[in-house]
């Protein structure tokens, strides 16, 4: 297990793996963000007023088609757990829902591959299902625009930190409910650049 460890610590580090942003290279990584707000729900029968806090693990994998452009897949992991209100003080209650997202991402690096430093944007497209308490069942869609700086530690690993906009759009099937949410958010993400 230590060998194992010492290896990986090894090729992170090591100046040999090389082409952060050349054609023909592959990207994989992944990012965590940390969200909390408050949320207005109408429906035909009700309306909600909540307090909620969200986490998002995003690994993705990617491949520069050309210097400085990536594109790739990216699947999401969703936790929101919060506590909501129902209007007119008629109910109080909780909630643990997850988001299972997949989609595509294009990512643009705007300076050249040799600096430490880099400033990158990227925008990505999700669609997935939400599973949650009281068989809460739906489907949502997401789209995110982010930009920031990314950090090397070698030619091959660099962190993000990214700053972006995210619509959601959430339809449940298991009630007759839709929520829309728009927002920034900020996420810190882990990125490793590895020949074909």
């Amino acid at each position: 297990m230590k060998k194992s460890l010492y290896l990986i610590l090894f090729l992170l580090t090591t100046n040999s793996i090389r082409g952060q942003l050349t054609k023909g290279h592959w990207l994989v990584g992944g990012s965590a963000s940390f969200n909390s707000y408050k949320n207005e729900i109408f429906s035909n029968s009700y309306n909600e007023n909540g307090k909620y806090t969200q986490i998002d693990l995003s690994p993705n994998v990617g491949y520069f088609f050309a210097d400085r452009f990536a594109l790739g897949l990216k699947t999401t992991f969703t936790s929101i757990k919060g506590e909501y209100t129902v209007a007119g003080g008629n109910g109080r209650g909780g909630s643990d829902n997850q988001r299972y997202l997949f989609g595509a991402f294009g990512r643009y690096y705007f300076l050249e591959e040799a600096k430490q430093t880099n400033l990158l944007v990227e925008a990505s497209y999700q669609a997935g299902i939400i599973r949650g308490t009281n068989n809460t069942k739906g489907n949502l869609n997401n789209f995110s625009i982010s930009a920031g700086p990314v950090i090397y530690f070698n030619p091959s690993v660099g962190i993000e930190f990214l700053l972006g906009y995210v619509t959601n759009s959430e339809k449940y099937t298991s009630q007759v409910l839709s929520e829309n949410k728009k927002g920034f958010q900020l996420s810190i993400g882990l990125q490793i650049h590895l020949i074909k």
